[in-house]
């Protein structure tokens, strides 16, 4: 059941087979440190769920739970395993809008209990990058992300490195250096689709098209979005398809295509909807009512979507 957990979250998200793993496992013959184990996988997937599903508090709670699990199992494969909750628990801490300084401990941690698995190392590393891009400091964010980068292209892990990639663009953006971004963006495309990886293909996509609204070259734009649309949809996340929708919203209705724009924007809501409200999600769905509010009066000077 683990194992089809795992698969589902890399095809199409779902919860269920981990919450019923997780009641069927203290009833079954298996040894206590086993149980303890498949539970602690459990929670650490269902974890990565619930941060897909928009359900952050959730999220939360059972990372912190694995964490606490892999930590009392204490074999070094736990270990590492119990760092790599941490990074997704950073990532949760992100949307929710903690302060910066105190997801750099949650990361600084991990990269300790990361320290005997180089791919781990690598990708803490990169995580600190991201860290330092959350506290607008850009320049460091660049230098950690660049180390990052060439220890994951040395590990020969090249999924990483296109996600390292993403986050390079980003700060690109930042610093709006549009011929940086937009390159960087597209080899990570190009790596990401070099082995497959669909998550990773659907957030360079996106991190293309919100260079190319930046340039104002929105039939680009929306070419990109089409293409990561069935993708995103495929996987199930929450926050990447609602801001989907709310870029291709902005898109189409700079191009004039004021009936695509209004159902894009009310989609975008809708999703924003559903997940658990923080200021970060609030923020875009009062963007997504304002905008349409705005087409409905014929007043074009709408609000700009994240593009970072």
């Amino acid at each position: 059941m683990l194992a089809f957990a795992w698969y589902q979250f890399w095809t199409k998200r779902s919860s269920e087979t981990l919450i019923r793993l997780l009641e069927l496992a203290p009833s079954s013959n298996i040894g206590e440190e086993s149980i303890l184990r498949y539970i602690s996988q459990a929670h650490a997937c269902l974890g990565r769920v619930y941060l897909e599903f928009g359900r952050y508090s959730d999220a939360c709670e059972t990372l912190e739970v694995a964490r606490r699990e892999f930590h009392e199992l204490g074999t070094p494969t736990d270990r590492i395993r119990a760092g790599d909750s941490a990074l997704y628990l950073a990532d949760t801490w992100c949307v929710q809008g903690r302060p910066g300084r105190e997801i750099e401990r949650l990361v600084r941690q991990a990269q300790e209990e990361l320290s005997d698995d180089p791919k781990g190392s690598a990708r803490a590393l990169m995580q600190l990058g991201d860290n330092y891009w959350y506290r607008e400091n850009y320049a460091d964010a660049l230098e950690i992300l660049g180390r990052a980068k060439e220890s994951l292209i040395t590990l020969g892990c090249t999924a990483e490195v296109a996600e390292c990639l993403i986050c390079i663009a980003r700060c690109h953006a930042k610093q709006g250096d549009l011929e940086e971004w937009l390159k960087t963006g597209k080899e990570a495309l190009r790596l990401s689709k070099l082995v497959g990886k669909d998550e990773k293909t659907a957030d360079a996509l996106q991190m293309i098209s919100r260079c190319y609204i930046r340039m104002g070259k929105y039939d680009d734009a929306l070419v990109t979005l089409k293409e990561a649309a069935p993708i995103s949809e495929k996987l199930g996340g929450l926050l990447p398809i609602a801001h989907l929708l709310e870029l291709s919203g902005y898109a189409y209705a700079r191009n004039d295509d004021l009936l695509g724009a209004k159902i894009a924007y009310e989609a975008a809501k809708k999703k924003y909807d559903e997940m658990e409200e923080t200021n970060q999600i609030r923020k875009e769905s009062s963007r997504c009512e304002e905008n349409l509010q705005k087409i409905e009066e014929g007043d074009m000077e709408l609000e700009v979507p994240m593009l970072y």
